[in-house]
């Protein structure tokens, strides 16, 4: 769980750097989108499995960014030689990439889950009590362009242009794990497309490793 000044840090931090993007889009187009016509800000990222209470979404979608950005800095550069021996690593991606695929990969779970009312038995007293929890819309009530992937891909590139590699990079970054995500070629994918690879192990590590018991 967050506290509401965590949620509202994190809001200000990941529309700083949603404004930090150098690449020309109408970056006050999606900042009203997500904070006039979504729940972004507010939303889990789950209903069960990570970071699902209020705010989740947006936290996890900045752990993937810190997550890429150290990735990236360590495995995706490309390096001259001199007498045999690496030098002057330049980067492979550049920043407005790594910033679009981390923060924006999950945009189809805004406005995606719903908050209702279950009865939880009370382990230590034995008292069934009424706890929060979410789960997801009626797919009538959600925008449907496809699974998860192929929609927030949509709807990152209904607001910013994307290269192939960064429109591959979200359609995969499941890695397989979703039971409608793509099952075939993804090592072939994750060879020639390696933002996709690192994104995909990014949202691992900042699922598993750093949201898995909050």
């Amino acid at each position: 769980m967050i506290t509401k000044e965590q949620m509202e840090q994190n809001k200000a931090t990941f529309i700083n750097l949603i404004n930090s993007i150098e690449r020309e889009f109408d970056k006050e187009k999606l900042i009203d989108w997500l904070t006039n016509r979504s729940d972004f800000f507010t939303a889990p990222c789950s209903t069960k499995y990570h970071a699902s209470f209020e705010g989740g979404l947006c936290l996890h979608s900045l752990n993937v960014f810190y997550c890429l950005e150290s990735l990236c800095n360590t495995f995706a550069v490309n390096w001259e030689f001199e007498d045999g021996k690496p030098t002057n690593p330049t980067p492979k991606y550049s920043r407005d990439s790594i910033l679009i695929v981390s923060l924006l990969h999950d945009i189809s779970k805004a406005n995606f889950y719903e908050q209702y009312f279950k009865n939880v038995k009370n382990e230590e007293t034995g008292v069934w009590e009424k706890v929060s929890a979410y789960r997801t819309k009626d797919p009538s009530e959600r925008f449907l362009f496809g699974n998860h992937e192929q929609t927030s891909e949509y709807m990152v590139r209904s607001f910013i242009p994307l290269s192939v590699e960064e429109s591959v990079a979200i359609l995969n970054h499941m890695g397989g794990m979703g039971f409608d995500s793509a099952q075939t070629d993804l090592s072939t994918i994750y060879s020639n497309y390696n933002l996709a690879c690192l994104l995909h192990v990014a949202d691992m590590i900042s699922t598993y490793c750093l949201e898995g018991k909050l």
